[in-house]
């Protein structure tokens, strides 16, 4: 539901990984903009934006699966900046268990 993690060591540094960790939603990328998107027949799908245009929209839902719809069959199309689905791990972790996981995802460099 989000970028590989494979070499994110090497894309990012320990303060950017901390952050998303503790705050995922403070910075979502463009890309990664999640959708509420109601059918005609009261059907909620929330996921990502794939790919929007004047008469459609296609959204990888929370189950990774791609769905697409017209948006003239809709009864709403909801945008959600600053919304992630991934959950803050603040209170799940305890501050060992984030420099733990900081310090895998900082030694993650992608194939070599």
């Amino acid at each position: 539901m989000g970028p590989a993690l494979t070499d994110v060591g090497s894309r990012r540094g320990a303060a950017f990984l901390r952050a998303k960790i503790v705050e995922p939603a403070a910075s979502v990328p463009e890309e990664f903009l999640q959708v509420q998107i109601v059918t005609r027949d009261g059907k909620r799908i929330t996921g990502i934006r794939v790919n929007e245009d004047t008469y459609s929209v296609q959204v990888r839902d929370l189950s990774d699966q791609l769905l697409s719809f017209w948006k003239d069959e809709l009864s709403s199309l909801e945008r959600l900046p600053g919304r992630s689905p991934m959950p803050s791990y603040r209170s799940r972790f305890s501050d060992r268990q984030v420099d733990d996981v900081v310090a895998y995802l900082v030694s993650l460099r992608g194939d070599r």
